[in-house]
């Protein structure tokens, strides 16, 4: 489990406006929900993909493989025990393999098994969760800057900016890949029905010269990638660096301000 650990000076914010200080404490307590997304969310990702390279190793693969094939004799010769004598299994053959492979479904599904399509797609889940999350504290923070207009704020959030120059637009192309799929960028060009000027790919999972390929939520290991509105394929990294760097950014925008009160930490336990 990936724990962020966040030092408070104080219980409370110290700004000469008490009603700005409530709001914007407040602010400060939403991110702090954002960077824990992020913790719970990488934590569920990793355990995914783990999962994912336990049941796809050869030994794994072998002992699954020889269980379905058991399960599938057994649920054949029972299926072909009940057809009437005169009943031959080879004749409406189709048939009769749809019906044993419905059979063979629900065995699986009744002893708890999770669709292999289902479990493919979990991964993806968390790492949008994950990109998600990360939005949310870059746009509080965008909030927290503009409303205090204090000098670490801004500075706290033009290094966000710089350490995630992409983060906004691959979000924007994981919310709007309705458009994305069919080629369009800015939703300007959605209107005027003009297409995006796909850029080359070569990053060790992708490669395509020349015009370019359209490539959505993709999984390059830890990195998720969307060709964004510009036509270029870019990717956030769904890993323990990324939290690191947004929760250090994070403890630095909080010791910035000045506070009253006990010293928190957080998580509480």
């Amino acid at each position: 489990m990936f724990i962020v650990n966040i030092e408070y000076p104080g219980t409370w914010l110290e700004l000469p406006d008490r009603d700005k200080a409530f709001e914007m404490k407040s602010l400060i307590s939403s991110m702090e929900t954002a960077v824990t997304d992020m913790a719970i969310t990488l934590t569920m990702f990793v355990d995914c993909q783990r999962a994912s390279n336990e049941e796809h190793s050869s030994e794994a693969f072998k002992d699954s493989w020889e269980r379905d094939r058991q399960l599938r004799m057994r649920i054949e010769d029972e299926y072909r025990n009940k057809l009437p004598k005169e009943h031959d299994f080879y004749n409406q053959h189709e048939y009769h393999r749809l019906e044993t492979e419905k059979l063979y479904r629900q065995e699986k599904l009744k002893s708890g098994e999770v669709p292999r399509s289902y479990k493919h797609r979990f991964a993806f889940i968390h790492a949008h969760s994950y990109l998600s999350s990360a939005d949310t504290f870059s746009k509080y923070l965008s909030v927290l800057a503009d409303e205090t207009e204090l000098d670490h704020v801004i500075k706290i959030k033009k290094q966000f900016n710089d350490t995630f120059p992409s983060l906004a637009k691959i979000r924007n192309s994981a919310q709007h890949s309705e458009d994305r799929s069919r080629g369009y960028g800015k939703p300007a060009d959605v209107r005027k029905k003009v297409k995006m000027d796909l850029k080359p790919i070569d990053n060790g999972f992708i490669k395509a010269e020349g015009g370019g390929v359209l490539a959505l939520s993709n999984l390059n290991g830890d990195r998720l990638g969307y060709t964004i509105d510009d036509g270029t394929y870019q990717e956030f990294e769904i890993n323990q660096n990324s939290l690191g760097l947004v929760a250090d950014l994070f403890q630095q925008l909080i010791i910035g301000f000045q506070w009253s009160g006990p010293v928190e930490i957080s998580p509480h336990i």
